[in-house]
């Protein structure tokens, strides 16, 4: 089993690749435990306290509960969607989202075969940016619509691409390896139905795996939700990048 803080801390040490950043970009990742250990690691957003996070509403939201962080809002009318588009659009957005890379290695490699690293990682949005805000504003337009006309919807913002192709850039593929990307929870859902079941994607995993029961299934449950609901989706692809504490002389860097 591979840690994911091994590796992450592994790459930072390369001297020409640390440059320190104060402007905030479209998507930053930092390690869960750091950003809780150093919650000031978020561009200064947010204050060290013992109990919760500490930050001003009016400068950044948190996708979370007094119970904990996440993913899906629920939004009853056109009033909690525009509320939502009032809160959220224009301001830095945090989310706590788990990736989990697959490596495997072949004979003469340096790495064990189906070596696995998982992590939880605090991702900050950056809304007002150009490559993110458009895509948001549409696809809230798109769901005012839904709702005016008395339907269902659901929102779904993926960061999925972005993140992979970040991992990429850490699990640089070597000789005798194959690199790949898991499913990974790295969504937000805005809804006033819910979210989709990602088991029953098309994925050809599960095709091969669990075969005529996921034929069956999968078909029914997806001709089903289209007409139930209107699914609108949202793929951010904005360059992330990641900060961390240097453990020499503490100090903020990106990368």
């Amino acid at each position: 089993m591979l840690s994911l803080t091994r590796d992450l801390l592994r790459h930072t040490r390369d001297p020409s690749s640390v440059v320190e950043q104060t402007e905030i970009k479209p998507l930053t990742v930092a390690l869960w435990s750091d950003f809780m250990t150093n919650p000031s690691l978020m561009y200064g957003l947010f204050s060290p306290d013992p109990r919760k996070l500490s930050y001003d509403p009016d400068k950044v939201k948190v996708m979370g509960t007094k119970d904990g962080m996440i993913n899906q809002i629920n939004v009853n009318g056109v009033e909690d969607l525009e509320s939502f588009h009032e809160q959220i659009v224009g301001v830095p957005m945090l989310l706590r989202v788990w990736v989990a890379p697959t490596r495997n290695n072949f004979v003469g490699a340096a790495q064990p075969s189906h070596s696995r690293v998982e992590g939880d990682l605090a991702l900050l949005v950056d809304t007002s940016h150009p490559m993110i805000r458009p895509q948001l504003e549409q696809a809230l337009d798109d769901a005012r619509r839904i709702l005016q006309s008395q339907h269902k919807f659901c929102v779904q913002i993926d960061f999925g691409k972005a993140i992979d192709d970040w991992l990429r850039t850490i699990y640089r593929r070597q000789c005798c390896s194959t690199f790949r990307v898991r499913g990974h929870d790295a969504f937000l859902y805005i809804t006033n139905y819910g979210k989709p079941k990602r088991c029953l994607e098309c994925n050809p995993l599960w095709c091969l795996l669990f075969g005529p029961c996921w034929l069956l299934s999968a078909p029914c449950y997806k001709l089903f939700r289209h007409a139930k609901c209107r699914d609108i989706v949202v793929r951010i692809t904005a360059p992330v990048v990641r900060r961390t504490i240097l453990a020499v002389n503490g100090k903020i860097v990106e990368k």
